[in-house]
């Protein structure tokens, strides 16, 4: 198998991060509207699946499987979340990310509560009191500004995505370059190798033809005595 074939599936997945991050940094709500829809159904189709086949196991004579059947009717009502949630993306990531804001800013206070509670004791506290103030001061971003925020966090994810996709390509470049030179190398190892053993051969086939050419003469000669 040649190296691009090994590497097709690694540069598909990259184009298609990239892609997705072009999407979302030009239109992200209609991309997160079209990505609640498709997990949405796919969820909704797998936890139907999942149910009728735990019904019609019941109905052969068998106890219905408890664990399959609520692991479905879970599958189900998420589907059914992301499904309508595909048609208010907005209102659902302004709400996600003020959530997030409220346990941020929760937890920036108990790191600070916790740094200062570890002043006395000879621990360096300065790094946990910066984590903690920036904690705090994401979630007050996050809590108080949430559309802005939202905004921000598609921006910053959308980058991240192009930027990780294209460090990835060219990764997969130099790997692909590296594994050419060291697949001609180990070419050329083997034909020097081969090459070496024939002549090895050669040499030793000529040698013993020259050992029974020199025993046939004096074979002759003590035939003749």
């Amino acid at each position: 198998m040649s190296t691009f074939k090994r590497l097709l599936p690694i540069i598909i997945l990259c184009v298609l991060e990239a892609v997705a991050g072009i999407l979302i940094l030009t239109n992200g709500e209609g991309f997160f509207s079209v990505l609640f829809m498709i997990i949405g159904i796919f969820l909704l189709v797998v936890g139907l699946i999942t149910l009728i086949r735990s019904l019609l196991g019941g109905r052969k004579g068998g106890s219905i499987p408890m664990a399959p059947m609520i692991a479905s009717l879970f599958m189900i009502g998420f589907g059914a979340f992301f499904t309508a949630a595909s048609g208010a993306v907005i209102p659902f990531m302004v709400a996600f990310t003020m959530v997030a804001g409220c346990f941020m800013l929760v937890n920036g206070i108990f790191k600070l509560i916790q740094a200062f509670a570890l002043r006395g004791e000879g621990v360096p506290i300065g790094f946990l009191i910066f984590d903690a103030i920036l904690t705090i001061l994401l979630g007050i971003v996050m809590a108080f500004y949430p559309f802005g925020a939202t905004l921000a966090k598609w921006t910053i994810i959308g980058v991240m995505m192009i930027v990780s996709a294209v460090i990835d390509l060219i990764s997969m470049i130099v790997l692909a370059n590296k594994l050419k030179n060291t697949t001609v190398a180990v070419v050329e190892v083997r034909a020097n190798a081969v090459g070496n053993d024939a002549k090895e051969t050669v040499a030793a086939e000529g040698k013993e033809v020259q050992t029974e050419s020199t025993e046939a003469p004096a074979d002759n000669k003590d035939n003749q005595k």
